[in-house]
């Protein structure tokens, strides 16, 4: 028999993400890049003296991007210190537990408890309405005149996090004591003389899953190290969405103007004897760049966008799973290549 980690409360979190909190410098511009590149619209919005905010949607996903007004708010602390990131993972909950809980470098968890059919709203965020006739929402704060892409996202698969070495095993121990989460995978992976630590912790539903990685001790220094000494310290290095059909998510994407990084030739050229039933033409895949991976449990396809952040830090990654549970660590070789050579374009 397992026991079940127990919280502070006595109870482990079974969470789901309300909202994901991005502090940026201008709340506005973020919002239109989701809307016209990734098929958001926008639900809601807020202006006060403290701060400018606007909530982005789609499907069960919202990202609430955060602009500090005062010197002193926490946003603009944030975006001092790292430029524009994830500062906060929003959990909803029946009952909350606490007003925000620390996490791992300057990201918090909130708890929010929500009616079921309420609009969505935060304090000093209300409801915008919608009046396109195709049921999403336009907002002429976000300055375009652009026709949104189309929404693929069907919600967060995963959040990747960036530890400080020596931070991985805290940083579990803090979701087994505060949360009551688990590990459910945990790998080293080696790509040459680079090497770092992956341990996935997961609320008991399912429903969150982080991604937490750290440079090994010993080894060359890489991407992980990269990413910490770019944005300050520890954080949130991308947001995974899932899509039901990768092929044209990415293509619609990339129309509407999200970069991808690109993946060598030579990856496709024993594609078939590594991915022996690809749900997907192999010439479909190189032309968008797509990544394939296998596990025990079926195929995930993905692809990494380019990062669009001054600090090259921050990206989103575009992922379909057809049964794999896993995350598709065959491919941190392409994707260290491929980071590598966006930093050399």
């Amino acid at each position: 028999m397992t026991s079940v980690p127990q919280t502070r409360n006595q109870q482990a979190v079974d969470a789901g993400i309300d909202h994901i909190t991005l502090s940026v410098t201008d709340a506005h511009a973020r919002a239109a890049e989701f809307v016209e590149c990734y098929g958001f619209e926008v639900i809601a919005a807020g202006d006060t003296p403290e701060f400018t905010a606007v909530a982005v949607g789609q499907r069960d996903t919202v990202l609430v991007l955060l602009q500090g007004r005062t010197d002193t708010h926490p946003a603009t602390l944030y975006t001092a210190r790292h430029g524009d990131g994830v500062s906060d993972v929003a959990l909803r909950v029946d009952t909350p537990l606490r007003p925000a809980l620390p996490a791992f470098g300057d990201v918090t968890h909130t708890f929010v408890s929500r009616t079921a059919g309420e609009p969505w709203s935060l304090p000093g965020i209300t409801p915008v309405r919608s009046d396109r006739t195709d049921g999403t929402t336009t907002s002429t704060s976000t300055d375009t005149d652009t026709e949104p892409a189309r929404g693929h996202l069907l919600h967060v698969d995963h959040i990747a996090v960036c530890l400080e070495n020596g931070e991985l095993e805290p940083t579990v121990e803090f979701y087994r004591r505060e949360l009551g989460w688990g590990v459910v995978f945990e790998e080293d992976i080696h790509v040459g003389a680079q090497a770092m630590q992956s341990k996935v912790v997961q609320s008991p539903g399912g429903g969150v899953t982080l991604t937490l990685l750290q440079p090994m001790a010993g080894a060359v220094p890489g991407q992980i190290d990269d990413f910490l000494k770019k944005h300050g310290g520890g954080g949130v290095q991308h947001l995974a969405f899932a899509v039901p059909g990768i092929v044209e998510a990415v293509a619609d994407l990339g129309t509407a103007g999200v970069r991808f990084l690109s993946t060598p030739d030579s990856y496709y050229e024993d594609f078939e004897q590594r991915i022996e039933s690809s749900g997907y033409p192999v010439a479909e895949l190189r032309k968008y760049s797509v990544l394939a991976d296998r596990d025990h449990d079926g195929e995930l396809f993905q692809i990494f966008t380019r990062s669009e952040h001054p600090r090259r830090t921050l990206f989103m990654e575009i992922i379909e799973r057809r049964g794999a549970t896993t995350f598709g660590s065959n491919n941190i070789r392409k994707l260290y290549e491929a980071v590598e050579r966006q930093d050399l374009a």
